[in-house]
């Protein structure tokens, strides 16, 4: 029997779907090999040929009690990074893009590669610095018992650039030859945010403030990371602009965080979007021109291994991914705070009139089906499958839509989309771990206020291919009521109404900070 969900693919239009104490010196030792200049992100490996690599990724801590504020969105740009060495001057290390702009909300489960390099000169190292630009946070107040911010309660709150400098561990960091290293950039989100917890405003943004940026060693420990890679680096969603069938190769190119190469290899697999697009079950689903997401790992050598292909459309276009703040307005309007989008190549809607954390009020123009991005997972059944209403629609939710038109904003006006196609994606949130039921589920509860959510609420892990991702512990085993956990899960709503959805939450990622 033909699915519902390839029955509704099978009937869209493809021009549509177009997708660190510092008691010692830490000893880091680098591949013998010559200096060689920065290598750029979308090669196989920064460590090729003998030379080093330091591999950089960027992640976030959550807030502790996140049930007082309901963040949306928290943007920045890195505009560099530099490590200062003992004996004076500096050493760049060069991004991953130019302006390497990111949300920080997407951080708290979540890591994103930041930067390469296999230039680093051997000598000690004193700290890193740094350079942060555009700092803003977007959330909103709400109504005790209502699900959804209150009405024209959204709002952006800027901060002053920063340029934070790491002294804390791994610093003072010694160089030498013999192996590469990885480092992530971990920042804090609490310490950055000044909070009222009363009125649930949020008063200043400061990435300058003390210890709000520290470093530590890669791989995390622990994780459910295979035994050799640095960490998970998922969900990297773009324009597909080259494939390599030789290699197994497939290059994203991401709006505002550069490419990223991903290499396939025998424990690769592809989501059911691959047999529903009609493009087979292996690798060769990959086109150059898709709108995609990958599921990788950073390896030592600074290659990046393919865990999971997953198409959302077959042609280029404009894409906006946003979470739902406010209830929907009507049964064709909603807004939706920015998180990422996606550009098409040539002739974009959007262009650079889109920033992270905008809000754009969505309308759907003759919308085809909605779907469900699961890339595998375990999910109930939901009513999102298959509607075409507004009205399925949950605050708290993350969607990814297909523009057939954008208005950009003008002062006090948001921007504006048409759109004719829905995806439900990933949710990244925090909350307490409640109880633990090894090894499909376990209960979270402290959800952002929005959410609605006031009591526990299970959440469903995935044991087979693919499984939920581990970070902070390595399986659901080891997770202990009262830890606060971030997710990055699909999120189908509140488990109310005559027809409750049982597991609320179907988890990609867990992370306990």
């Amino acid at each position: 029997m033909i699915s519902l969900r390839k029955l509704i693919f099978n009937g869209l239009n493809c021009c549509a779907l177009g997708k660190l104490c510092a008691f010692s010196a830490v000893v880091i030792v680098f591949f013998q090999g010559s200096c060689s200049g920065p290598t750029s992100s979308s090669g196989s490996g920064a460590g090729h040929d003998g030379n080093p690599a330091l591999m950089l990724a960027l992640r976030a801590a959550p807030l502790k009690a996140p049930a007082n504020v309901n963040l949306l969105s928290f943007r920045t740009t890195v505009e560099g990074i530099s490590l200062t060495p003992a004996a004076g001057g500096s050493v760049n290390v060069p991004l991953n893009a130019n302006l390497y702009q990111v949300d920080l909300v997407r951080l708290q489960s979540d890591s994103t590669l930041l930067a390469k390099s296999n230039s680093v000169p051997v000598g000690t190292y004193t700290n890193m610095v740094v350079s942060l630009s555009d700092p803003a946070v977007t959330y909103c107040r709400q109504t005790q018992g209502m699900a959804g911010c209150e009405a024209g309660s959204v709002i952006t709150l800027s901060g002053a650039p920063a340029t934070p400098i790491i002294t804390t561990f791994p610093f003072p960091l010694v160089v030498v030859r013999g192996q590469n290293i990885g480092l992530a950039i971990s920042v804090d989100i609490e310490k950055a945010l000044t909070v009222n917890g009363q009125s649930q405003a949020i008063t200043s943004v400061n990435l300058g403030a003390a210890n709000v940026l520290t470093a530590m060693m890669l791989p995390p420990a622990p994780s459910s990371l295979p035994s050799t890679p640095l960490d998970f680096i998922e969900d990297v969603t773009g324009s597909v602009s080259s494939v390599d069938e030789g290699t197994q190769s497939v290059t994203i190119q991401t709006a505002t965080r550069g490419p990223i190469t991903a290499i396939a290899n025998n424990s690769t697999i592809v989501s059911p979007n691959c047999v529903i697009f009609n493009l087979g079950s292996t690798f060769t689903c990959a086109k150059q021109g898709q709108v995609a997401s990958l599921d990788t790992v950073l390896n030592l050598d600074g290659s990046v291994t393919l865990l999971e292909y997953d198409p959302l459309a077959i042609t280029a276009g404009d894409w906006i991914e946003g979470i739902v703040g406010l209830p929907p307005s009507s049964s064709t309007q909603f807004q939706l705070v920015t998180n990422d989008f996606v550009l098409a190549d040539n002739n974009s809607l959007i262009g650079s009139n889109l920033g992270l954390g905008a809000s754009v009020q969505i309308t759907l123009v003759r919308p085809k089906p909605f779907q469900v991005d699961d890339k595998g997972l375990v999910v109930p059944n939901t009513l999102f499958l298959g509607a075409t209403d507004a009205s399925v629609l949950a605050p708290g939710q993350t969607l990814t839509v297909h523009l057939v038109s954008f208005t950009p904003s003008t002062g006090t006006t948001l921007a504006a989309a048409n759109v004719d196609f829905v995806y439900l994606r990933f949710t990244r949130v925090t909350g307490n771990v409640a109880n633990v039921a090894p090894p499909n589920t376990f209960t979270m509860q402290s959800f952002p206020s929005f959410l609605g959510l006031t009591f526990p609420v299970t959440v469903q892990l995935s044991t087979g291919s693919p499984s939920t991702n581990f970070d902070g512990v390595t399986s659901a085993s080891d997770l202990a009521s009262g830890q606060t956990a971030s997710v990055r899960a699909l999120y189908f709503g509140p488990p109310t109404g005559p027809t409750p959805t049982p597991t609320p939450l179907s988890a990609a990622k867990v992370r306990v900070p």
